[in-house]
C-alpha cells in the first residue's frame, strides 16, 4: 500500500511539473538515494528524489476499539485499524551546473504541497476503502537533527524538504469473531 501511495504522489508532482514547465520527462522519481558506485546514479541525476524516511503510528487513534457493528448476525470483532504517518523526503539531486534548476523544482514541490495540503485519493486500486485522503505537513528539523538524518542515510546533504504524510490506514485484518445479537430477552417467573 505504501508503494502505491508514493507512486501516486510522484505522478501528481510530475503532472504538475509538466503543466507548469512544459517538460515531457518525469522529474520526480521514487527511489533510494544512489551511492557513488551505483549504476542508477545517472538515471537519478537532475531529478527530485522521493523516498520514505520513516513510519510512525498515529498515537491519537491508537486505542480505537476494534468492534464494529454490521451484520444482522451480530457485532464483528477484529483488530483495530492501524493508522500511520509517513515521513517522506523530497530532495533535489541535480548536478552542480543545474543546481538552480534543482532549487526551482524543490520550490515547486513545496508550493504544490502548500496549495494541496489535503490530497483526495479517490478510488486508487490497492488502497484501503477507508483511506480517502492524505494530509501533508512540512516538517521543521533543526540543523542538528537534519545533520543526523543525512548521516543516518549515509548520503551527501542535498537540498530537501521533509513532509509528514498522515493518515495511512491499514485495515485488512480478518474478522476474529462475531458476537451474536440478542434478539429477545426472556423473563423467568420463579413461582
Amino acid at each position: 500500500m505504501i508503494d502505491i501511495l508514493l507512486v501516486h504522489i510522484s505522478d501528481l508532482l510530475n503532472q504538475n511539473f509538466k503543466n507548469q514547465n512544459g517538460v515531457s520527462e518525469n522529474k520526480v522519481v521514487v527511489s533510494n538515494l544512489p551511492d557513488s558506485a551505483s549504476s542508477s546514479q545517472v538515471e537519478l541525476e537532475n531529478r527530485i528524489i522521493c523516498f520514505l524516511l520513516s513510519i510512525e503510528q498515529e498515537t491519537i487513534l491508537k486505542n480505537k476499539n476494534g468492534r464494529m457493528g454490521g451484520s444482522s448476525s451480530g457485532m464483528m470483532d477484529k483488530f483495530a485499524p492501524l493508522y500511520l504517518n509517513l515521513q517522506l523526503v523530497f530532495c533535489a539531486n541535480f548536478k552542480s551546473e543545474n543546481y538552480l534548476e534543482g532549487l526551482n523544482y524543490l520550490s515547486q514541490t513545496i508550493s504544490f504541497f502548500h496549495q494541496n495540503r489535503i490530497i483526495n485519493l479517490g478510488n486508487i486500486q490497492g488502497l484501503s476503502m477507508k483511506m480517502d485522503k492524505l494530509s501533508f505537513e512540512l516538517s521543521n528539523l533543526s540543523y542538528d537533527n537534519l545533520s543526523q538524518v543525512w548521516s543516518a542515510i549515509g548520503s551527501k546533504v542535498l537540498p530537501s524538504a521533509i513532509y509528514k504524510v498522515g493518515l495511512v490506514i491499514f485495515d485488512n485484518t480478518p474478522i476474529r469473531s462475531i458476537t451474536p445479537v440478542i434478539s429477545a430477552t426472556g423473563s423467568q417467573n420463579p413461582d
